[in-house]
């Protein structure tokens, strides 16, 4: 490092580009003071790049993983969408009718020794005063009825299901961060002497 020394790095998969010079930095500060285990600098940078490209595959889905959880503080354990649509259509139709005939017939006679036959009150025999009257009336009631309510109701729930207060999430979270870093570090161990 003091040298100016070229170590690669550059090329090595890597979940967010923004993160290398972090990690490179971090892995440079943890064997500064270690002797390398090639014959030569440019060994050393070979295997420790060829390194950094066989483990890194399995270590980037790691760190997305809490990137993400880290992200969300709380991961959602329950995300539920219930729609309901509620829809009456009503119709009817009612209708009344009512026929009434009334007839009437009033008879006059002033000579009552002739006699009126009743099949001669309709032509006017021997009759003084006819009155003949017909009522007729027809009520004809109709009525129609129509009508659709539609009721729409949406439910989403998002978040804790509930059985675990959030402190205690956060608390599980907390505990199960990984070091992802120092594991990285540690993978690279063997290219290094071990003494100390």
């Amino acid at each position: 490092m003091d040298n100016n020394f070229d170590f690669g790095l550059q090329d090595y998969p890597i979940f967010d580009e923004e993160y290398r010079p972090h990690l490179n930095d971090m892995i440079l500060k943890h064997y500064y003071m270690s002797e390398i285990g090639f014959e030569t600098a440019a060994l050393f940078k070979q295997y420790l790049n060829n390194k950094m490209n066989e483990i890194m595959p399995y270590y980037n889905t790691l760190y997305k993983l809490q990137k993400d959880l880290l992200e969300t503080r709380i991961a959602p354990n329950v995300n539920l969408t219930e729609s309901y649509t509620h829809s009456v259509t009503t119709e009817g139709t009612s209708e009344s009718n009512s026929n009434s005939t009334n007839e009437n017939k009033n008879v006059s006679q002033n000579t009552p020794q002739g006699n009126l036959v009743n099949q001669n009150i309709n032509n006017f025999n021997y009759a003084d005063n006819i009155n003949f009257g017909n009522n007729n009336s027809k009520i004809t009631d109709s009525s129609n009825t129509s009508g659709k309510s539609i009721e729409d109701y949406i439910k989403t729930i998002q978040g804790n299901n509930g059985q675990k207060y959030a402190y205690e999430v956060l608390i599980a979270v907390k505990n199960n961060i990984l070091s992802i870093d120092l594991e990285v570090i540690n993978e690279l161990e063997d290219l290094f002497m071990g003494i100390f």
